[in-house]
């Protein structure tokens, strides 16, 4: 027997569920949590893409995404607090997996195709799995959805899945809308979190950087477009990507995985616009440009206990009635973090994200992909 009751207490009343005679306590969705808002656009992003960008995405596969997430975070949480909680952080990851991530073959208006969907799963669980399971000092060390895309997209390869374009055309009014979304929803998401600076910080450094290498004559191609794209267009394509902003504002603002510090969180997106524009320079595609944006925020995610550490205020301490310990040497650090499952998955995740996107860049497969060809130079 299963019943809805309200536990009645002097001031608030608690919502609960009784099973079984077991009382469980039931979380709701709190008008102040910030992830209400961050769903709130993105649904609406959803919304264009389908009805006025078209995104190669189904209805089906955003539905299977955000209640996959939903299912396993509402089910960790379960378990180790033994409360019923809105999984808004899931229903986050589902929803931003699914708005990057694509399967070959599926076109927009194929509302409720089910194709490769066994490949928006797999990010989905690979994205929630980095949540739950690598949490050195107990909190979780990078973007679940981040990670998730990374390593679908690295894994899986280009033959299969391809992240969502960085240009949203050709829609003029469907672009405009969706820059207006976009711009509001950024300054109403990262007013309350105060990730203004970080955000300011990245795309400050990443336009300088990649308008110096469109002067030097970088180019890249990309399926939508017919031949290389350089100089001015280049820079555009890439520094004001609608997909970039996105990434910035969506995706890197998440306070769970930023540093705590203002300081620190403009160190953190300078850090990963270099880190970005580093890994973009060698790029001749944009499947390759695309999964060097969200590599480096995995490697940056993962120096975030360091770049707390060298950015935190330096406290008012009487030495005189505290006494600051020695550091331990480093053979005993190095030996204590080998022994921890977690910090050595972190570790090879933040190794082979750069290595492994890095390659890409001479990846013959890869070029013939983005210009519309197969194996053997025919259309496809």
């Amino acid at each position: 027997m299963t019943s809805l009751a309200t536990t009645l207490a002097p001031t608030v009343a608690r919502p609960h569920l009784v099973v079984r005679g077991q009382d469980i306590p039931v979380i709701l969705p709190s008008k102040r949590d910030p992830r209400l808002r961050l769903s709130a656009v993105i649904m609406t992003l959803h919304v264009l893409g389908q009805t006025m960008l078209g995104f190669k995405v189904s209805i089906a596969q955003i539905l299977v995404c955000i209640g996959v997430g939903a299912l396993i975070d509402g089910t960790v949480t379960y378990r180790r607090q033994h409360v019923l909680a809105w999984p808004a952080s899931g229903i986050l990851t589902g929803s931003g997996v699914a708005f990057v991530l694509r399967a070959s073959g599926t076109d927009n208006g194929d509302w409720w195709s089910l194709n490769g969907i066994h490949f928006f799963v797999i990010a989905v669980v690979l994205a929630l799995l980095s949540k739950h399971l690598i949490r050195p000092g107990g909190r979780h060390l990078f973007n679940p959805s981040n990670v998730g895309l990374v390593w679908a997209l690295l894994v899986i390869g280009p033959n299969h899945v391809f992240p969502q374009y960085l240009w949203w055309g050709p829609n003029d009014l469907g672009v405009a809308l969706a820059y207006a979304v976009i711009l509001a929803g950024g300054f109403w998401v990262l007013r309350p979190v105060r990730m203004a600076p970080m955000a300011v910080s990245y795309l400050a450094t990443l336009a300088v950087l990649i308008g110096a290498f469109a002067a030097s004559g970088s180019t890249f191609i990309a399926i939508w477009h017919d031949g290389p794209i350089s100089g001015l267009s280049y820079w555009a394509n890439i520094a004001l990507s609608p997909e970039l902003l996105v990434f910035v504002f969506f995706m890197m603002s998440d306070p769970q995985t930023a540093p705590r510090s203002p300081r620190g969180r403009v160190v953190y997106g300078m850090a990963t616009a270099v880190l970005t524009a580093g890994l973009v320079y060698f790029q001749p595609t944009e499947f390759g440009i695309k999964l060097a944006i969200l590599s480096s925020l995995v490697v940056v995610c993962a120096a975030v206990p360091l770049i707390e550490q060298r950015t935190r205020p330096v406290a008012d301490v009487d030495t005189d009635d505290e006494v600051t310990p020695l550091p331990r040497p480093w053979p005993t650090r190095v030996a204590a973090a080998a022994a921890n499952p977690a910090i050595i998955a972190a570790a090879i995740i933040t190794l082979a994200a750069p290595l492994n996107t890095a390659a890409l860049a001479g990846n013959d497969q890869l070029i013939l992909i983005e210009r519309g060809l197969t194996a053997d130079g025919n259309p496809q």
